[in-house]
C-alpha cells in the first residue's frame, strides 16, 4: 500500500478501512444464496447478514464526519459542480461499464433487465453514490438556513430524518429511498464532528457500547434485528458508529486501505467477481480460501486502478471523480505571475 500522506486523520481512515473490508467481504460472500460464494448457511453467511446493520451506516457516518471538516459555504454552484464531478460522473461511467461486463461475462450473478432504465434504476451497489449525491443536495438548503449550526437545530433535522427513515419513504428510482435510508447516519456524523461530547473515559464508554451491540447481534440479531429501516437497525447503526468513533482505534495498514475507500467502493466488484470466476475455473473449491483471496484482491485491485488512473486527466475525472491534472504550461504561467 502507498504510504499515508501527512495530515490525514488516522482514526477516521482506520474506520474507513474497516468499512471497506466489510463491504468487499459482503460482495465476496454474496448478497443472497444465489450470488457470490452461494452460501446457504454457515458463519460467513450469518456474519454477512449481521454486518448489514453496520456496513453502510458506517460508510455514511464517516462521510458526514468528513463533510463537516469542509462544509458547504455559500457558493452552491461550485458545491453542486464538485459533487457532480466527484459522484455522478464516476457513477455513470463505471456503473455503465459494470453493467456491460455483467451482460457479457459468463458466471456473473446478475445483469440489467431493462437498459432503458439504466441508472434511473440504480446499478448494483452504485445506488449509494447516487443517494449520497441527493444527501449533499439536501444539505445545501439546510446549511443555507443555518439549521445545522446548533445542537438543537441539528437534532430536530435528525428527528425528521429518522421519521422518514422509519416510514420507508422514498422510491428505488434514482436511489431516492437510499438517500432517506442513509441521511440519519450522515447527520449523526456531522453532529459528532461539530458538537463532540467529551467523556473522561471516552474510549472505555465506546468499548462498552460496542460490546453491547456485538453481544446483541450475536445472540439476537438474526431474530430481532428487523429490517434495515427499522428502529432497531437505526439504533444499532448509530450506536456502532458512535462507539467506533469514541474508541479511536488506529491502524496503519487499515488506514492505508481507508485512504482509497472511495476507489475501493467504485471498483471492488470487478475484482471480486473476476477472482471468484477465475479461481473456481482453476479448480479452487475451498470456501474460506475463495473468501480470503476474493477479499484481498477486491481491496488491492482498486488501489492499483487509482495509482494508474491518477496519472492521466481523463481517467482522473471519469474513473476517480477527481480534478484533471493541471497543465505544465498553466503552472509555468502562474509561477511567472508570482515571480513578476
Amino acid at each position: 500500500m502507498k504510504s499515508i500522506p501527512e495530515g490525514r486523520n488516522i482514526p477516521i481512515d482506520t474506520l474507513r478501512g474497516i468499512a471497506c473490508i466489510f463491504l468487499v467481504a459482503y460482495h465476496v460472500i454474496g448478497i443472497t444464496p444465489s450470488s457470490g460464494l452461494r452460501l446457504h448457511d454457515g458463519i460467513l453467511k450469518d456474519a454477512n447478514e449481521l454486518l448489514a446493520y453496520i456496513r453502510m451506516p458506517l460508510f455514511t457516518f464517516l462521510s458526514g464526519v468528513v463533510y463537516a471538516w469542509r462544509p458547504y459555504t455559500n457558493d452552491w454552484q461550485k458545491f453542486v459542480k464538485g459533487k457532480v464531478r466527484r459522484l455522478i460522473v464516476p457513477m455513470l461511467f463505471i456503473g455503465t461499464v459494470f453493467a456491460g461486463f455483467q451482460a457479457i461475462t459468463p458466471g456473473t450473478n446478475s445483469s440489467i433487465t431493462d437498459w432503458r432504465f439504466l441508472h434511473i434504476m440504480p446499478v448494483a451497489h452504485y445506488w449509494f453514490v447516487e443517494s449520497l449525491f441527493w444527501i449533499f443536495m439536501l444539505i445545501i438548503p439546510l446549511e443555507q438556513f443555518r439549521l445545522l449550526n446548533s445542537r438543537t437545530g441539528l437534532l430536530l433535522v435528525f428527528l425528521v430524518a429518522a421519521l422518514l427513515f422509519l416510514s420507508n419513504a422514498g422510491t428505488p428510482w434514482l436511489s431516492i429511498a437510499g438517500a432517506f435510508y442513509l441521511f440519519p447516519y450522515f447527520l449523526c456524523g456531522i453532529f459528532c464532528s461539530r458538537f463532540p461530547v467529551e467523556f473522561r473515559y471516552g474510549r472505555v464508554v465506546g468499548m462498552v457500547l460496542l460490546t453491547i451491540v456485538i453481544v446483541f447481534l450475536l445472540f439476537y440479531g438474526l431474530q430481532y434485528g428487523g429490517g434495515r429501516r427499522s428502529f432497531t437497525a437505526l439504533l444499532i447503526g448509530v450506536s456502532s458508529c458512535v462507539s467506533l468513533l469514541y474508541i479511536g482505534f488506529e491502524s496503519g495498514w487499515l488506514a492505508s486501505i481507508g485512504f482509497y475507500s472511495y476507489t475501493i467502493y467504485l471498483f471492488h466488484v470487478f475484482f471480486t467477481a473476476a477472482s471468484r470466476i477465475l479461481f473456481r475455473a482453476a479448480g479452487v473449491t475451498d470456501i474460506w480460501l475463495l473468501f480470503v483471496l476474493g477479499t484481498a484482491i477486491g481491496l488491492a485491485g482498486p488501489v492499483i486502478v487509482e495509482l494508474i488512473a491518477s496519472r492521466f486527466s481523463i481517467s482522473r475525472v471519469l474513473l476517480l471523480g477527481k480534478n484533471p491534472l493541471k497543465s505544465t504550461g498553466a503552472l509555468r504561467g502562474r509561477r511567472a505571475e508570482v515571480s513578476a
